[in-house]
Parts: C-alpha cells; structure tokens; sequence
C-alpha cells in the first residue's frame, strides 16, 4: 500500500469530522435501510478504514465533500458529507469506478447527512471518485469527481 498518496484532510473537513448529525436524522442508503447516524465517514465505512484523499463539492459554496477511504484488505469505501443543509433532505451522491470497468458504484437520494457508503475492491487498479450535492430539496445538483489515481 506504500504507492497510494495520503491527502491530509483540510482543516474544514476536519472540523466537519467532529460535527455528529443531526438526532434522528435519517442516513441509511437508498437501498431502503435507514442506519444510525454517524459521527465521521470513518465510522459510516467501518472498522479499518481510513481517509486517503477527498475532493469538495462547491460552486464556490461547499455544498459537500466526497471521501475516499481504504483498508489493508484492498477496499476503497466512498462517502460525500454534506456541508450545507444538514438536516434537510437534498439529493446527495457518492460514487466511485475501478478503472477499466464500465460500471460506476453509486449511493443516492434524498438524505439528510451523508450518501454511501459505496465499498470496492480494487486491488492493483486505479479508481475515479467523486459525489453529487444538492442546493434545495429537488434543487439544482452539483457533481466533483477526482482524476484517476490512487493506483495499489
């Protein structure tokens, strides 16, 4: 694992870290379940899981920030944490592809903290990812993906 770079965190996402959501607030994935709330997208990936790199999600408000984790057994986990409108349902995304695969695994809907978590295996390869924030419930969506990287 020594060739994947390690981003630092920015200091506002690391403020952000420390902000628990909001009680009650539903979180769970757009595959139907809900989930108890998290206080950090380390604790929304689980156990092992670190932050490697991010890429904010702004116009130029920070709408959110899209996280990419990893662990020793070879997975990326993706997590966009809404920097504004917490509490409020807006459409939120996190996303992330394996390079040289079609297919682009995704987290999305109307939520009120944080979409994903979004788990690959990717071993050896390098991956694209990113996330989709929402201004308004059914308002306009804003999109950031990083470049290809993080290639072990």
């Amino acid at each position: 694992m020594s060739s994947f770079s390690r981003a630092l965190v920015p200091a506002a996402a690391a403020v952000l870290l420390l902000q628990a959501a909001p009680a009650g607030a539903d979180t769970g994935s757009a595959a139907g379940g809900t989930v108890a709330a998290a206080a950090t997208p380390e604790s929304v990936c689980g156990s092992g899981y670190r932050i490697i790199d991010s890429v904010p999600i702004k116009t130029p408000r920070l709408w959110a920030t899209s996280y990419l984790l990893y662990n020793n057994n070879g997975y990326n986990c993706v997590v966009t944490w809404k920097n504004t409108n917490l509490g409020v349902r807006t459409y939120t995304e996190a996303r992330i592809q394996v390079q040289g695969s079609s297919t682009i695994h995704r987290d999305g809907g109307d939520f009120t903290t944080y979409a994903g978590p979004v788990r690959v295996q990717a071993g050896g390869k390098c991956v694209q990812f990113g996330g989709v924030a929402s201004d308004a419930p059914g308002g306009q969506r804003f999109q950031s993906l990083s470049p290809w990287g993080h290639c072990g």
